[in-house]
């Protein structure tokens, strides 16, 4: 992007800390957030052992799972402890304050107060829904949990700034280095402004719902056909760009397992079917991407040929 252009893209409104107030944030630190997210299973076990432990163990909006338009469904969770409750925590829930103990110290920490503990920015939650943006990468988040990683956090949220975000013409901003902060949000007369939140709500929940199938899918797969404890490898996670007969030798490579011969019919139509609803998905969340696209450029007074 040509400089004349940045600037008269930075110029085409307020930027958004002007609107969004002291409402834009940092996620919790990368090292942090390594060293003290959760599996599942490693939740359940904590909980196991002690169910009061339940309220220190939150959901996890990763930034490594960040995809346009939304957070993708990873079940992820993180220690949560407040440093106001640190001190006490041997005495209370000895088995969490045992497991932390057990965890590597990130490097750099300086032991003003125990790494894992929660800073003080952080006891309370930012209000959703939030938009959740990690380089050009923006998303959609409704969850209640923390958020952490490379990213930055908007809490309360208008879907407008959401659309004007993630389309051609803010995606182009991001990736030229512009802060979240600094990003412009142009005016806009009322209906255009719904029209474009319900286009980015719209977009977000699509592009949920064909993660949520691309899972759902792999899942299956490795439930009909996978050992215990197989994982599925890239060729699996991508089945929808599969013909049947990759999809098998996909199954035998990853999964060191074949398609039984009697279940290949049934089979083959599950994945035809399967495939053809993500490609409906994809084609929607195109023409929403489209639209808004255009709509953003002509408020910031461009072309999208222009970028």
């Amino acid at each position: 992007m040509n400089q004349t252009l940045r600037t008269r893209l930075l110029a085409a409104g307020p930027p958004l800390h002007h609107l969004a107030g002291g409402r834009i944030g940092p996620a919790l630190p990368v090292a942090l957030t390594a060293g003290l997210r959760l599996t599942r299973a490693e939740r359940d076990r904590l909980v196991i052992f002690d169910p009061q432990v339940a309220p220190l163990i939150r959901p996890l909006s990763d930034a490594e799972d960040l995809a346009p338009w939304h957070v993708g469904a990873t079940g992820r969770w993180i220690v949560a402890v407040p440093a106001s409750r640190a001190a006490d925590l041997p005495a209370r829930h000895p088995h969490l304050a045992r497991h932390l103990a057990s965890l590597p110290m990130p490097p750099g920490h300086t032991p003003v107060q125990p790494w894992w503990a929660l800073p003080a920015d952080w006891e309370r939650l930012p209000e959703a829904p939030r938009i959740i943006i990690s380089g050009a990468v923006v998303a959609w988040d409704e969850a209640t949990g923390l958020v952490g990683g490379a990213a930055t956090v908007i809490a309360a949220a208008d879907p407008y700034w959401l659309a004007v975000l993630a389309s051609a013409v803010g995606r182009t901003l991001l990736a030229t280095g512009v802060a979240v902060e600094d990003m412009p949000i142009p005016d806009a007369p009322g209906p255009a402004r719904a029209n474009l939140a319900g286009l980015a709500l719209s977009a977000a929940t699509l592009a949920a719902r064909r993660d949520e199938l691309e899972r759902a899918v792999t899942r299956r797969l490795v439930a009909d056909f996978g050992p215990p404890g197989v994982q599925p490898g890239p060729r699996l996670r991508r089945w929808w760009e599969l013909s049947f007969t990759e999809l098998r030798a996909a199954v035998n490579e990853e999964l060191r397992n074949d398609i039984p011969e009697r279940y290949r019919p049934t089979w083959a139509e599950i994945h035809a079917d399967e495939q053809a609803t993500h490609a409906d998905a994809s084609a929607r969340l195109a023409d929403l991407e489209r639209a808004i696209d255009t709509q953003v450029a002509a408020l910031c007074g461009v072309e999208l040929s222009d970028l």
